[in-house]
């Protein structure tokens, strides 16, 4: 098995920035423990000498490679409920709300119907 193209496939569908999954803070961990320097195990798997000490400090302290609970309020609507809304944004405000449990107020709604036209006009940009 090619080790730079076994690490360019694991880490090619992350984001710029963004956080590292279970699996590869594991590969992470043990190129580290057969003794690669954190240099190189940063540059086999595109990413900084900082996420890859994280990594090996999470494993040496917490003993997992999950990620840590992110702080801060929880979304009050799930993926697939904000799909919902956007999918019936036709429908007024009253009965989106009682089709997602009536667990959410009109400006949550508004909100969710807003990031989406957002995000839209930037994808056709």
């Amino acid at each position: 098995i090619d080790l730079e193209d076994f690490c360019a496939k694991a880490s090619a569908g992350r984001k710029s920035n963004g956080e590292l999954s279970p699996p590869i803070r594991a590969a992470i961990c043990a190129l580290i423990g057969t003794g690669r320097s954190v240099q190189a195990v940063a540059k086999l798997f595109g990413t900084s000498r900082h996420a890859v000490m994280n990594a090996v400090e999470r494993w040496n302290t917490a003993q997992t490679f999950e990620s840590a609970p992110k702080p801060g309020r929880p979304e009050a609507l799930t993926d697939a409920e904000k799909e919902h809304i956007i999918q019936n944004q036709h429908l007024t405000q009253r009965t989106l709300m009682e089709q997602v449990g009536g667990k959410v107020s009109k400006t949550t709604i508004k909100r969710v119907l807003r990031k989406h036209r957002k995000d839209s006009m930037r994808m056709q940009r």
